[in-house]
């Protein structure tokens, strides 16, 4: 009984914040496989640095930092790049592919005695969101974050090797529908937002949340946990224009998004568009990875409402 009003709820949650579970039209023509060709073909472009080869819709709509932009020309894209950390996530019903990335000018170590580099190499963290329709791109959204000195999140050219915690197959048992999915990703937000108490979010007690590199739960300067941190008054940001693009039931991962907004009573905190990996094992939040840009991004260019 505990178990079907669960459901019922879920499906009750996913209804009220406008979670569809029907496939855009066209993106049903594009499988998982597709998606990640597709996906392959843009990570490509980034190191070629040549986008025409990329299937695009005429009508690709394209954002970096949440400012309109063409398709290339944003922060992390030029000359000799390379993507030393990949992780990816698509969805076939929504027609999602997400990249979790580090791009990066440094492709080739000075030699001795050789010329110096003309400009110290970059290093980004990446995201990039596409919407895939009838096998095309309509949408790009692009976030990357170059951390400036004492900037939040570790150095870029520390990220290797992606968790592999995501690419873990559930039991049957441990799975939760898409509709619970989503609905666990928007209680999260409810939780940052201080909308509920922190223990009406379900936490498994393995619960680790790393952001941008850098763990911000269980750690010396941040000693609380995944949700007992918000018992700190500070951690606290409305998150509003919440979007949700990823739910896959075998793997148990969700990916949303979100405009993490500063409430009046603490204006000084930053305001950024995060993009939330979950990992949801037996219905509770096992892992949580966040990309953002660290030094704030109030718009997202998505969405309706406040910080689109």
């Amino acid at each position: 009984m505990r178990r079907l009003g669960f459901v019922l709820a879920a499906a009750a949650a996913a209804s009220a914040i406008g979670i569809s579970a029907q496939a855009p039209r066209g993106a049903a023509a594009c499988d998982r496989r597709c998606l990640l060709q597709v996906m392959f073909e843009y990570t490509e472009a980034i190191t070629d640095n040549d986008v025409s080869k990329l299937a695009l819709s005429p009508k690709v709509r394209v954002t970096n930092n949440g400012t309109e932009t063409a398709l290339g020309k944003g922060d992390a894209w030029g000359p000799a790049r390379r993507l030393p950390y990949r992780q990816v996530f698509v969805d076939p019903v929504t027609g999602a592919a997400i990249l979790y990335g580090v791009v990066t000018m440094s492709t080739r170590p000075a030699q001795p005695g050789g010329p110096a580099p003309a400009e110290t190499p970059k290093w980004w963290y990446y995201v990039a969101r596409l919407r895939v329709e009838a096998r095309r791109i309509t949408e790009v959204e692009e976030i990357a974050y170059e951390p400036p000195p004492n900037g939040f999140g570790a150095p870029p050219s520390s990220q290797t090797l992606p968790d592999r915690i995501f690419d873990t197959v559930l039991l049957e048992s441990e799975r939760s529908t898409r509709e619970q999915l989503f609905d666990v990703a928007n209680r999260y937000f409810d939780a940052v937002s201080h909308r509920i108490d922190y223990r009406q979010v379900p936490w498994h007690p393995e619960c680790q949340r790393i952001e941008l590199g850098v763990f911000t739960v269980n750690a010396p300067r941040t000693a609380g946990s995944c949700g007992g941190e918000f018992q700190i008054r500070s951690v606290w940001w409305n998150v509003e224009n919440r979007r949700f693009y990823v739910a896959d039931v075998d793997h148990g991962v969700v990916i949303a998004a979100g405009n993490f907004m500063a409430p009046k009573e603490f204006p000084n905190n930053n305001p950024s568009v995060v993009m939330e990996a979950f990992k949801v094992q037996d219905g509770m939040i096992r892992h949580i990875h966040a990309f953002f840009r660290g030094n704030g991004q109030p718009k997202s260019g998505w969405g309706t409402g406040p910080g689109s």
